[in-house]
């Protein structure tokens, strides 16, 4: 089989790769010449469950989904407890992680490259199948909240602007129970999303990038992902490609827009916090403390950790923040609070760390203690992190989004 310049280019562009390959001639099976890698795990997203002594982590570096101890506490690289990866497991650019306690097990999300979000016990290790799969229409799932008095589960997808809701359950292609999706949503690159269950309310973390989509619009580019998987042709992508039309798109203000749980369909927010004093930028994984009325947020963009009254609306600033040198805080992404014992958790890619701070702390504090991946001080190129690179021969230059 040979492989055209272009569809491997589209494909490498889609996948958001995680090493850069040079290739001699664009052949099928063929090694490269050299990588350019990082070779140890990168977390995303993080969920602790305090009674069983396990934190989950989402590696989206080498492709695994990972736990560890919780009260773990060294300055070396930490041993895992089990790891999941490999083509059985049908774990890929892994990123939004949750767990159940009550039924002992792990749900995990490929993102960009995929679309299922995977079940897992908390006893699989190696290259195991999940217990379960369901597989969204759209790629682009990125957050996961479970909602375990309603036996439900939530999954944002980025693309569409979509927030969709299922039995906790479901598996296969079966169909959401409902979802929320459309222009007076007020939802944008939907992220992190948490269910409040006991006052009936879902939270979503949203970016600052939007384009238009309609109720129950599916993801137009799900083929072109297909073939960046090899899971499709190129004649596939040209039977569905569809007439451009004028861009929609603009940027707008990052915002965590609150929700009905039960809300359906264009259903706009109950109330948005949004404006310059919310500090918010790049919000990523998003945990509603119910006991003591706070909303936890990880602001990618400025390095810290924000929180806000949870009824809080508008313009409004946070009631604290952790944020400082001392923090290790490096573009936190996953975020989850250890109720029980009063901790809160955070993700930091750019460092191959976890961190670790009382629930409370505010300022610029050091963690209680780091869950590493990798040797302090290890690079972390941030390869798979981008979502794709092309190389432009004309200008001899390598063109990688941000």
């Amino acid at each position: 089989m040979r492989i055209s310049l272009k569809s491997l280019g589209l494909a490498l562009l889609l996948a958001g790769g995680l090493a850069v390959l040079l290739f001699s001639q664009f052949r099928a099976n063929i090694a490269p010449l050299r990588t350019v890698q990082d070779p140890y795990p990168v977390f995303a997203d993080i969920a602790v469950d305090p009674d069983s002594n396990i934190v989950a982590v989402a590696d989206e570096n080498k492709f695994s989904l990972r736990t560890y101890d919780r009260d773990v506490n060294t300055n070396n690289v930490a041993d895992p407890r089990t790891v999941i990866t490999g083509v059985k497991s049908g774990i890929d650019f892994i990123c939004g992680v949750a767990v159940d306690p009550s039924n002992k097990q792990i749900y995990t999300a490929n993102n960009d490259t995929a679309a299922d979000l995977m079940v897992f016990n908390y006893d699989a290790h190696g290259d195991v199948p999940p217990d379960r799969v369901l597989t969204p229409a759209s790629t682009g799932t990125w957050g996961i909240a479970l909602d375990l008095v309603h036996d439900e589960v939530a999954v944002t997808v980025q693309h569409v602007n979509k927030l969709a809701v299922y039995r906790r359950l479901a598996s296969g292609d079966e169909k959401p129970l409902r979802f929320i999706q459309g222009p007076n949503t007020g939802l944008a690159d939907p992220h992190g999303v948490a269910i409040d269950a006991e006052n009936n309310e879902i939270f979503v973390a949203n970016h600052d990038s939007y384009h238009e989509v309609l109720t129950g619009e599916a993801y137009a580019n799900a083929v072109a992902a297909q073939i960046a998987r090899g899971t499709a042709t190129a004649e596939q992508l040209a039977a569905v490609r569809v007439d451009l039309r004028p861009s929609k798109g603009k940027f707008v203000e990052p915002t965590i827009t609150v929700h009905s749980r039960t809300a359906e369909n264009d259903a706009a927010p109950q109330r948005v916090i949004r404006g310059p004093k919310t500090e918010l930028s790049l919000p990523m994984k998003i945990f509603v403390d119910t006991v003591h009325n706070e909303i936890f947020v990880a602001n990618s963009g400025s390095s810290a950790i924000l929180v806000f009254n949870r009824t809080a609306s508008g313009d409004v600033a946070p009631i604290r923040k952790i944020q400082g040198p001392d923090t290790r805080l490096k573009k936190p992404v996953g975020l989850f609070v250890d109720l029980k014992n009063e901790e809160l958790w955070a993700t930091n890619p750019e460092d191959h760390t976890a961190t670790v701070y009382k629930r409370t702390a505010q300022g610029n504090v050091p963690p209680l203690r780091t869950l590493r991946a990798a040797p302090e001080g290890a690079a972390a190129p941030g390869i798979g992190n981008p979502g794709g690179i092309a190389y432009d021969p004309m200008r001899e230059q390598i063109l990688v989004p941000n």
